[in-house]
């Protein structure tokens, strides 16, 4: 049996993996200064020569404790992940229905709500904030969470709507025929068909959908002044005081606040990595 021999590595793919590693160690840094910034002693990270390299012996990690020291830490967390799940499921229900509808009909009113939805991505946040809050201090939604989920769903219901669309489009209209056919009517071939190939979508939206509520801070801190109902963006910034800023305790929340993305993007990597695979077929 003859061996076989490994190929030399070409110019253009060390270039390439160059490139990409300088990408990824620049993505990454800064996630890194944030850590080395909640466990290294304030002297040291505002130094005006600052080691990127962590001095082992002055290591401590007393911040991530002190952050639920004094504060309701642990209260804002819970209401973000409150907000951020509620606005995800609701936002990611509505998107599939009207991402499929744009999808499989198109008739005149569809595509011009299709076109308004789109239209309404590129309108800043701050110029319906004045509306909303007029509206919750009228309707009693002001200081609740789900007024927060509302106001959320505004944010992440148009591109996510664009994006199922976009799955939708790749998914065979035979295939929901076939179904048809066999006896299922046109919910059961969606639920039954057509949802099981969009998983990827549905995986996509749901990372963008969390992120978006998970972070947002506007409507946040506009919304809500009642502390009991703050959410972790806005409680943050307890720690920025007006003459100083205690960076370890501020970085150490931000740590925290990053783990959750992290989780939910490791659990849905395998759908996202499909998703690309099966676009990436499709187009040969």
């Amino acid at each position: 049996m003859q061996r076989s021999e490994k190929k030399p590595l070409s110019l253009s793919r060390i270039v390439a993996f160059v490139v990409l590693a300088g990408f990824a160690v620049v993505t990454v840094f800064p996630f890194y200064w944030m850590v080395m910034t909640a466990i290294m002693p304030t002297d040291t990270i505002l130094s005006r020569t600052p080691s990127l390299l962590p001095d082992l012996s002055r290591l401590r990690f007393d911040a991530f404790a002190q952050v639920f020291d004094g504060r309701p830490f642990l209260t804002w967390i819970i209401n973000s992940l409150i907000v951020a799940f509620a606005s995800t499921f609701l936002s990611l229900f509505v998107s599939t229905l009207a991402g499929y509808s744009l999808s499989r009909f198109s008739s005149p009113p569809q595509q011009a709500l299709g076109g308004a939805l789109l239209i309404s991505k590129l309108i800043p946040a701050s110029l319906i904030l004045i509306p909303l809050f007029i509206i919750y201090t009228n309707t009693g939604l002001f200081n609740s969470l789900g007024g927060l989920v509302a106001a959320n769903m505004t944010i992440g219901v148009p591109l996510a709507t664009w994006l199922m669309k976009g799955f939708f489009d790749r998914i065979p209209r035979e295939l929901e025929q076939a179904a048809m056919i066999d006896g299922a009517n046109q919910i059961q071939a969606l639920w039954l068909v057509v949802l099981p190939l969009a998983k990827p979508g549905m995986a996509a939206s749901t990372v963008y959908l969390v992120l978006t509520s998970w972070s947002e801070f506007i409507f946040a801190r506009t919304l809500v002044d009642k502390p009991g109902v703050q959410v972790l963006t806005v409680g943050m910034q307890s720690f920025v005081g007006e003459q100083m800023v205690d960076w370890s305790m501020l970085m150490a929340a931000g740590t925290i606040s990053v783990l959750p993305a992290i989780v939910l993007f490791i659990f849905l990597e395998p759908f996202l990595v499909s998703g690309m695979t099966k676009g990436a077929l499709a187009g040969t």
